[in-house]
């Protein structure tokens, strides 16, 4: 289940992850702790390195629903700042440290309906992190968030682009050609405005996913997942 999660978080909500790491600082609070105001139950807790800052993911389900999460959270946080869209939250407060705390929820449906991810930043998180060697970066790319997760050996690169996504995703290819990447197949999907690759190293056995969307602007944004395919 643990592996799951992980990927799942990565996999489905790419974007979401970034904007969990990139929300400008703000004054806000509550009474207790964001974390565990809900009572979750704790699943495990993940090393996490964003943007060069280390801390640790805490992963935990809930048995409440998505808009009961919400509703309580605003009532006794009134101050905190919040992100909805379709089937996930974030909020997020400031602390006495001058610090902030971040609660990004997930409903998926079942026994426990919400996954709770949060994790305590800085004032400040660093605005140009640097790109990790393991991935490749499209020209004309502005690197957002990136994520290193030392104890699975995995990183994720989230970044924005003056390309379009099948240009970017050319250069892509074109970079990890020679690195014995092959592509595993195209998860373009018509219910979901997203577009991008499966590769996979057999000779490193790695996977890599690679995924674009453009926002109502016309910005387009990247993410990539590199993980060890057995851990």
């Amino acid at each position: 289940m643990k592996r799951f999660l992980t990927v799942l978080l990565i996999l489905c909500f790419h974007a979401a992850i970034a904007e969990v790491f990139t929300f400008a600082p703000f004054s806000g609070g509550g009474k207790g702790d964001l974390s565990e105001f809900l009572s979750p139950l704790e699943l495990w807790i993940e090393p996490v390195v964003i943007n060069g800052v280390a801390g640790d993911l805490k992963i935990s389900v809930l048995d409440i629903g998505l808009q009961v999460c919400i509703d309580q959270l605003k009532q006794n946080f009134p101050d905190a700042k919040i992100s909805k869209n379709g089937n996930s939250a974030l909020f997020e407060i400031k602390e006495k440290n001058g610090g902030r705390k971040r609660v990004y929820l997930v409903e998926l449906g079942g026994v426990y309906p919400v996954i709770q991810f949060s994790i305590d930043l800085p004032s400040k998180m660093p605005d140009s992190p640097s790109w990790p060697r393991t991935l490749p970066l499209p020209p004309d790319s502005k690197p957002v968030t990136t994520m290193e997760f030392p104890s699975r050996k995995a990183d994720y690169g989230y970044f924005t682009t003056s390309l379009s996504s099948d240009e970017a995703l050319r250069s892509i290819r074109l970079q990890i050609g020679s690195g014995g990447w092959q592509a595993f197949g195209s998860h373009d999907n018509q219910m979901n405005p997203a577009t991008g690759d499966i590769f996979i190293n057999k000779k490193s056995l790695r996977i890599m996913i690679v995924s674009f969307s453009e926002n109502e602007s016309g910005e387009v944004r990247g993410s990539i997942y590199q993980k060890p395919i057995r851990e």
